[in-house]
């Protein structure tokens, strides 16, 4: 649940869940807090080493090269319908989405080894799909484990994400519930062609907006529920770790709702 001012000023060991779409500032600004002191999980990386590291290596059928640095492999193990077979392309987006929850998981534990390492505080450097998690249970656990802060983008980087996905569509996890109803629309639009058959860069394309559109409300309700929301311009000008603790004190309530 949200916590006020003052219930953040008296956690000696802060622990944040950074959330929001990708290219929104979050591992910026998980490292340059890394560099002073604090604790970086990086979602991503525990997927593509311990999470998804066996799998992605047997099933591209080369060694694990998924470091903080290149993120590529994973992409490409996630791929993009239309390079995979709609049926290993689920496949795929199911092995992840379970490897992204069990990241989630895992919070606590790597809590509780930074602080053994002698890190005070933790980042939670989340992906841009956290929105897509159906498991108010493992979301209470985040919670518990961490205060989540929404990096909510102005309309500025909005439209420059969108226009990115445009220039270059890249691999995604798709919303789970919404995935086969936009697959089927495409295909109905594009004369009934087989999932097997698109073009997928065109898929790409054309399906991102509406993966865009969905995951708004998501971050918002999550955000309402758990922490609270903070424009992306509010980080522009941080530098310090304290910066960073006086912007998210700034849009915390004095009491509780």
């Amino acid at each position: 649940m949200p916590i006020t001012k003052k219930d953040f000023h008296d956690i000696d060991h802060k622990v944040i869940t950074l959330m929001g779409m990708s290219g929104v500032g979050k591992t910026h600004m998980s490292l340059m807090l890394a560099e002073q002191g604090w604790h970086h999980y990086s979602c991503d990386l525990e997927i593509g080493t311990t999470l998804l590291g066996d799998e992605i290596a047997q099933t591209l059928g080369e060694p694990n090269k998924v470091t903080a640095d290149d993120l590529s492999q994973l992409s490409r193990y996630v791929s993009r319908l239309g390079e995979l077979p709609y049926e290993e392309f689920k496949r795929r987006q199911k092995k992840y989405y379970e490897a992204e929850c069990e990241s989630l998981r895992c919070l606590k534990d790597i809590v509780k080894k930074a602080h053994k390492d002698g890190h005070q505080n933790v980042l939670n450097d989340s992906t841009g799909s956290l929105c897509e998690i159906d498991d108010d249970t493992l979301l209470d656990s985040v919670d518990e484990n961490s205060l989540i802060i929404y990096i909510k983008a102005n309309a500025e980087e909005e439209k420059a994400v969108l226009q990115r996905a445009q220039d270059y569509p890249k691999p995604m996890f798709f919303s789970p519930e919404r995935f086969d109803y936009w697959v089927s629309e495409y295909s109905a639009e594009n004369g009934d062609i087989a999932p097997d058959d698109f073009d997928a860069d065109a898929f790409g394309r054309w399906v991102f907006p509406r993966l865009f559109e969905n995951r708004l409300p998501k971050y918002q309700r999550i955000a309402d529920k758990y922490g609270t929301t903070i424009p992306s311009e509010e980080f522009h000008a941080v530098k310090t770790a304290d910066a960073f603790l006086q912007v998210i004190v700034k849009h915390l309530p004095d009491q509780y709702r």
